[in-house]
This record gives structure tokens, sequence and C-alpha cells, in this order.
């Protein structure tokens, strides 16, 4: 029953391409937009997850008052506030970030780029940055004077050639010598980074106090999110004033997952449209379907056909084309999904790791199915409710 009326619809799509090609389109965008989306969407959801998860357990951030903080070069903290944090009962450490740019020159080529300056003491032991493991070389540290560890795609991408270990670079017209490469992560925030210490910091910058934001590990067996609080409170009444942030690793997630959630929401709701556009397409195909095979339904009638019958082959052959349209839908959404990761990955953001998720997959084709069915219920009872003899007298 089913393979045969399966047959009998693709027999009638074919007989009627352009028709039922127009109609389909509408699917096609709105399921490719669907499945696109979910399939981008859980794959940053997965990147992010693996980034924050490789700061570490037990981590806090403090940074001015919203999650991205000030612009860079403008000051969020003072070390006094770096002093108040390490102060808080269940603080292992914590230290304060410089986050700026300068020009930096190698081999007779310029190039403006962000730069971490962090204290000497802390950076092979806090690691302060996201999953920022050393490569080659090491960390600085307290003694090393014009130093600087570079990421990844700044050693090997930036200028034309490639920079090593030992070699000399300047910072706004002073030298330094590399001493550390980090691994490829995947994000030109990290990959793209300089790191120097605080200290050279404010002698190239004449910055003398002030820090963009703050990093700090809790004492192993103390809650998290308590020895937060502390430090929230604290330099609330060291500061006088509420405008700044604490987050855990826990929080910034759940931040960008809301973030993400609601961009995907927006962008699905777009993508809606076009499926209800879709849906009115196949509504209207089956329509003048009907009223172009009148006579072949009189005939069916007079053969014996029941109105269920001929309710069952329109409906059936409306979620027909609705299905064929979420199959190439979910094609080119899973073909545009990878194409993103690609082009990311050719601009630097290795991090976004796309795979073929079945289950939406599935999902949109049994809802492309449905759509076109409930398309065609109007059509189909017209159909089913013709009077054979004079179905077979329309011309």
């Amino acid at each position: 029953m089913i393979r045969d009326l399966f047959i009998y619809g693709l027999k009638n799509m074919r007989h009627r391409q352009l028709r039922s090609w127009l109609t389909v389109l509408g699917v096609v965008i709105g399921i490719a937009a669907i499945v696109s989306l979910m399939t981008i969407g859980q794959g940053l959801e997965n990147a992010i997850v693996e980034q924050f998860s490789a700061m570490g357990a037990g981590k806090i951030r403090v940074v001015p008052e919203g999650l991205t903080g000030p612009p860079v070069g403008e000051s969020g903290f003072t070390e006094d506030d770096v002093d108040i944090v390490k102060d808080t009962i269940g603080i292992d450490y914590a230290g304060g970030v410089i986050l700026t740019s300068a020009q930096i020159t190698y081999d007779n080529q310029n190039y403006i780029t962000f730069i971490k300056a962090i204290d000497s003491e802390l950076a092979e032991e806090a690691k302060p940055d996201i999953n920022a493991e050393i490569g080659d070389g090491h960390w600085f540290s307290s003694g090393e004077t014009k130093v600087a560890v570079i990421g990844y795609n700044f050693a090997n991408n930036l200028f034309d050639k490639e920079i090593m270990l030992k070699n000399n670079i300047e910072i706004n017209g002073i030298k330094f010598k590399i001493v550390g490469i980090l691994e490829k992560i995947g994000t030109q925030e990290i990959d793209n980074v300089l790191y120097i210490s605080k200290d050279d910091a404010r002698e190239i910058f004449d910055n003398e106090e002030s820090v963009n934001f703050i990093y700090a590990a809790v004492e192993e067996g103390k809650d998290l999110e308590e020895v937060a609080i502390k430090v929230q409170t604290n330099l609330e009444r060291s500061r006088g004033n509420d405008n700044f942030d604490v987050y855990t690793p826990e929080q910034l997630l759940s931040q960008l997952g809301s973030i993400l959630s609601i961009v995907q929401f927006i962008l699905a709701g777009i993508a809606a449209i076009s499926l209800a556009v879709g849906g009115i397409g196949i509504m209207n195909t089956m329509y003048t379907s009907v009223l172009e095979r009148t006579k072949e339904i009189g005939a069916m009638k007079a053969i014996g056909a029941s109105q269920k019958h001929i309710l069952i082959i329109f409906i059936f052959e409306s979620g027909l084309i609705g299905l064929v349209g979420g199959l190439i839908g979910a094609i080119l959404g899973t073909f545009f999904a990878f194409s993103v990761s690609g082009i990311a990955s050719l601009l630097g953001f290795d991090y976004l790791k796309i795979t073929i998720l079945w289950s939406v997959i599935l999902f949109a084709l049994l809802f492309a199915f449905i759509l076109g069915m409930v398309s065609g219920l109007w059509p189909a009872y017209k159909a089913s409710k013709l009077n054979p003899v004079e179905a077979l007298r329309y011309e």
C-alpha cells in the first residue's frame, strides 16, 4: 500500500516537475536553515564547553562590568584590587592582567596585535588563559626581562618568516627574546596573542598600577561559588562600587549558552517563516493538482475508490513533496554547516568542529513530511468529496 502510494506520488511529481520543484523550494530553504543552525549551534556549544573547561576547575575571573569588559587599553582595576582578591579567604593565588595592543616588528615587517602582560612568578603555575599550554620553550619566570611567549599563529603565520625560539622581536621599538611558543588552540584570541611580564609592560606603556582583569585560583577543597561571593563582597567594600563581575567557568558557560540560545531562536524563527511559505506553496500546488486531475479522481471513484482512499492518496502525495524538500534541505544544511566550519578553520578558528547530527536530520525529515501532509489536508478533503459523475464530465 505505502509502496504504491510512494510510486504514485513520485509519478505525479515528475509529471509536474517545474511546479513541484518550485513548491519544494520553500521547504528546502527552511529545513536547510534549521539543520545548519542546529548543527553549527551544537558545534559552537561543544567548542565553548571545551574551551572553558580547559580553564580548569577552581578558577575565578574578575572583569569590568559586562561580559567582555572595557576596550583594550582601558584599565578596570588596580594592584590594590589584586591584593584584595589575594587576601580573600579561600584564594590560593591571584594576579592581574594588562591587556593592550602594540606594533610588533620582526624581519623588517610590522604587525599590530594583542599583548597580555602577566605576573612572571605566576606564569607557569597559573596558565592565565584558556588552555594556553606551552608547545615549545617555557613560560618566563621571575628575574627574566624583555622576554615573551607567543601564540602558535603569531609564530607561524603572521610574518613571512617563521618566528623561532630565541629569535628577537621588537615591541614598540624595544627588543624582546622569544622564550616560549604556545600550542595551537584554534582561536585567534590565543593563537595570535603575545605574552610579556607586567614589569616590562609597565615600562613600555608607562602603566603604573592599572590592570584590565584579575584571575585567581581557589584552594583545593573550597567551594568555588562561596569563594567567588567573598571576592565580590570584599572588592565591593574596598572599591565602594559594584561595577565589575566575578565569574566562574560555569557562570561564563551559562551566559554564553544563553546568548547562543537567543541567537538560535531568532534565526530559527526566520527559518520557520520560510517553512510556513513552503507549506502554503504545497497547499496551493495540491489544490491546483486536484483541479487538473478532476477526471482522474472521478475515474478512480467510478472503479471503486472510496473517499478515504482519495484522501490518503492526496495527503500522502503532499507529505511526499514535503519529504523531498526536507531531504534536499537536510543535505544542503549539513553541507553548509561543514562549509562554515571549513571557512572558519581557514580563518584560524579551528575550534569549530562540526559533526553530523542524525537526530536533527531525522527530526527535520519527519517535520517536513508532517508539514506537507498538514498542508495537503484541505486539497485532499476537496478531492475526496468530488462527485464521480460530475468529475468525469469536468472539462
